[in-house]
């Protein structure tokens, strides 16, 4: 009574002093973050722990269970070999013939070198009387009585036994003699293989881990120390235990997770998978220890730096907090006054620029915040999707033939490149936009025409704006405000690309998307569609750098000098337009944008009639040379199924390899535009020096006025654009061949 009455009377005193203390914020501060500090270090301590203690288990049971289901793989194994094994030996007929005698000694002596040769430990064969007529083993501690009594209850194909202190897995075969009508039997053979530790531990099925085999709640077999099974038998549920489950048990007081599988046979056993649960989170004391100096030392830390800079802090703040909350409310006028040259007071300095930052950004931000980031977009795969495209639909015609065994490799090949093509749409899908439009129905290219001199004015003298416009392509629905956006947006990053000049060409052209290329694109529904594309011949792209190109608030300038959301834009006004953006580029060539928006009417009815029409079949030698192998031998394969010969090459250099190397006549090279070592412009150029009257078609990722300006391909020349299918290669051969025909003849009629 007298401590607390004293206690009492201490607090009384000191009462009046706390109160004086609590009046300051800084105190208040300080108190609050001690608390805090303390609160949290305990919190994330418990957390730990017990997050810790839970992932070890987890990982404990999954290597169990792992464990066991490895051995029982292996054991299954080895008893589907050794039943093999018996049933062969069994076959034998010299053995069939030394089992007729069912004579004990002849038998014992004759089938002692069975028992090397069958890689066994256990040799027992029987009579049909059940009578053991011999018994061979490798170690001479097994009493043949015990084997006897073991023989006698076992009448299945596998047994576990147990004798001598050996364990044996034993695998049975019987013994006939005689074609099926006339069989009779000789007896039956056991071969037994030992399960010992040193096996169990050769075979690398455990581990770590401990493990046991037991019966009836006896140990046969174990890792444990011999002194520690009386202690595992102990702990072992008296219950019935399904397999598999997880038990919690100890033994020398130490806690293991413990897991069983059942063996079968007519004995059966159980193997006991142990992993030790105290040696696992033995970590967990030295982690504490860890942590507990961490928060002391986060704690004295925290309260010395709020001792310091609470005061200095406090006073300002209601001041900084009404502006935040004016700020909130979206009064950007409100003002700071500003006192004083310490930091507090840079910090005011710094609230009122950012203050007038935002408001003079207020637009921008507005509308950059309707853009979401919603993850890393795969970019730039305009090219792959290409060719995948292609390879779909080259193998989709080459199953139009015949769908036997042969088109399997096909079927296998069209399946892989539609998982790969999938994968990178469902990438391009993760990202959307949600923008208020007011679409109308409108002219692409009078919307191109009417930008045309803002785009020269922004683009700058140095760079050169072409145009090409198809005058076949119909009406979209867009709005028109937005559409422009997404043009401007695309002259802006060329201008950036060619900052020594160069050339930007902008054209439209109406294209057929099928049901093909709509499979890898889910956002594309098959029809006609308007293509805008947007080509410079500036520094290019690297793969890297199409890997996120689309991604909000990426970009490549330095700091202060681009904002990152032009091509998201682009890509969001194009995704909420019910179109398509794709970009090809190659560092130093050039890059190219592609947008497809749904066309309104159908102003070029002939691609309907062309999709149902077969192939043209042909003949004459083609030479054919893309540096992407599978694009390479799906149109080999094509074109020789059409009646060419095809010879066939993966760059330029190895193309005129093959060209030198062919006695006969080439009629037409089928060649990509760029590849390594030699492009295709250059291959036709040293070709033609060798070869006159050579057809060329070029293949490219490229649209037809970007490759014209660029590469220079010529006049003669047929350009295709990828993806294309097989019936359109087709045409083209066939009107190259013709065009050739057309010449001769002429040339023949002028002479005569």
């Amino acid at each position: 009574m007298t401590s607390w009455r004293k206690w009492g009377q201490v607090s009384f005193a000191l009462g009046p002093v706390f109160r004086q203390w609590f009046k300051h914020l800084r105190t208040k501060l300080l108190v609050s973050m001690l608390a805090v500090i303390f609160l949290l270090t305990g919190a994330v301590l418990a957390l730990v722990q017990a997050q810790m203690r839970s992932h070890v288990r987890e990982d404990l049971l999954s290597t169990l269970r792992a464990e066991s289901a490895v051995y029982t793989g292996i054991e299954q194994a080895r008893r589907e070999q050794a039943q093999q094994s018996a049933s062969l030996i069994a076959d034998q007929p010299s053995l069939k013939a030394l089992m007729s005698t069912n004579d004990e000694p002849t038998v014992q002596d004759g089938s002692e070198s069975i028992l090397q040769t069958s890689r066994a430990d256990l040799l027992i064969l029987e009579s049909p009387s059940r009578e053991m007529l011999a018994f061979h083993s490798k170690t001479n501690d097994v009493p043949a009585s015990a084997v006897q009594r073991l023989l006698q209850d076992s009448s299945g194909n596998q047994d576990w036994w147990w004798a001598g202190g050996h364990l044996y897995d034993v695998s049975f075969a019987p013994i006939v003699a005689g074609a099926k009508p006339q069989q009779h039997g000789l007896g039956r053979i056991a071969l037994g293989r030992e399960v010992s530790t040193q096996t169990i531990v050769g075979a690398g099925a455990f581990g770590n881990s401990a493990f046991t085999f037991e019966r009836q709640g006896s140990v046969m077999l174990s890792s444990l120390p011999v002194s520690l099974w009386s202690e595992f038998e102990a702990s072992l549920p008296r219950g019935q235990s399904k397999s598999q489950s997880i038990q919690e048990i100890t033994i020398g007081g130490e806690r293991y997770l413990a897991s069983f599988v059942e063996l079968p046979g007519d004995h059966p056993v159980r193997l006991y998978s142990l992993q030790s649960y105290d040696q696992a989170t033995s970590f967990l004391r030295s982690l504490n220890g860890k942590l507990l100096t961490l928060g002391a030392v986060a704690v004295m830390v925290g309260a010395f730096i709020a001792f310091v800079v609470s005061r200095q802090i406090t006073r300002p703040l209601e001041r900084l907090a009404f502006s935040t909350r004016q700020l909130e409310k979206g009064d950007f006028e409100v003002q700071i006054p500003i006192q004083g040259a310490d930091e507090v007071a840079d910090l005011t300095r710094a609230f009122e620029e950012m203050r007038k930052g935002l408001r003079q950004s207020r637009e921008g931000l507005v509308r950059s915040a309707r853009l979401e980031a919603v993850g890393r977009l795969a970019g730039g795969v305009a090219h792959d999707f290409n060719n995948l495209v292609m390879i779909i639909k080259g193998y989709s015609d080459l199953l139009l033939d015949s769908a036997t065994a042969e088109a399997r490799p096909y079927l296998e090949e069209i399946k892989q490149a539609g998982e790969r093509a999938s994968g990178l749409t469902r990438q391009l899908l993760a990202f959307s936009r949600k923008q208020v439009l007011e679409p109308q129905v409108l002219d692409p290219n009078q919307s191109v025409r009417n930008m045309a001199k803002m785009l020269r004015v922004l683009i700058g003298e140095d760079i050169e704006l072409l145009t090409n416009f198809s005058d076949k392509i119909g009406r979209v629905q867009a709005d028109p405000g937005q559409l422009e956006q997404v043009v401007m947006n695309l002259a802006v990053n060329a201008r950036d690309a060619m900052p020594k000049g160069g050339k930007l060409i902008i054209e439209t052209q109406t294209c057929q998307l099928d049901a093909a290329y709509a499979a890898t694109h889910a956002e594309i529904t098959p029809g006609p569609f308007v293509l805008i594309a947007v080509i410079d011949n500036g520094s290019g792209m690297s793969k890297d750098t199409l890997e996120h190109i689309f991604e909000p608030f990426f970009t490549t300038k330095e700091p202060g000098k681009g904002t990152g959301l032009g091509l998201a834009t682009v890509y969001g006004i194009v995704q909420q337009s019910r179109g398509h953006v794709s970009v090809y580029s190659e560092l130093g060539i050039g890059t190219t944008f592609k947008i497809y928006l749904p066309s309104v009417e159908k102003s070029v009815t002939a691609l309907t009639s062309q999709q149902v029409s077969l192939p043209p079949k042909g003949d004459g030698t083609i030479l054919l040379v893309e540096d992407e192998v599978a694009l390479r031998m799906l149109a080999g394969e094509s074109l020789k199924r059409l009646g060419y010969s095809v010879l066939q090459a993966g760059n330029g250099l190895e193309a005129l390899s093959v060209a030198d190397q062919h006695p006969g006549r080439i009629d037409i090279v089928v060649t990509d535009i760029v590849m390594p070592r030699m492009g295709g412009p250059e291959l036709v150029e040293k070709l033609r020096q060798k070869r006159d009257q050579i057809g060329v078609i070029f293949m490219s990722g490229y649209t037809e006025t970007a490759v014209l300006e660029n590469a220079k391909i010529g006049s003669d020349a047929i350009l295709l654009n990828k993806p294309f299918s097989t019936v359109l290669l087709a045409r083209k051969i066939s009107e190259l061949q013709q065009r050739a025909a057309n010449s001769k003849a002429l040339a023949a009629s002028s002479s005569g």
